[in-house]
């Protein structure tokens, strides 16, 4: 778990004026959340785990979307202006399906 939160947070840490946020999507869809999803099936999140996971979803999203934490926008607000969908929401998702 402390490996993909680290990751998220080098991701939020560059520089967002030389990369097109684009690519930083790409990056983000191609290797953060497929990693992350790998063997989800088998976890179990604490509500602390949970929290920690979307804060650092958050710190890599808000300043591709050009904002800061002082403008005190939501992070529901951010996935729809960026149109992607959150990491929790496709990990609960997938437990949906081991039901069908």
């Amino acid at each position: 778990m402390f490996k993909i939160t680290h990751q998220l947070s080098i991701l939020g840490q560059i520089n967002i004026v030389h990369i097109y946020s684009f690519t930083i999507l790409k990056i983000y869809n191609t290797l953060v959340l497929t990693k992350f999803l790998y063997g989800s099936e088998n976890w179990t999140l604490t509500a602390l785990q949970r929290r920690s996971i979307e804060a650092a979803e958050m710190k890599l999203l808000r300043p591709m979307a050009g904002y800061t934490l002082y403008d005190h926008k939501t992070s529901d607000y951010i996935r729809r202006e960026l149109r992607i969908t959150g990491i929790l929401d496709v990990y609960d998702d997938d437990d949906d399906d081991l039901f069908l």
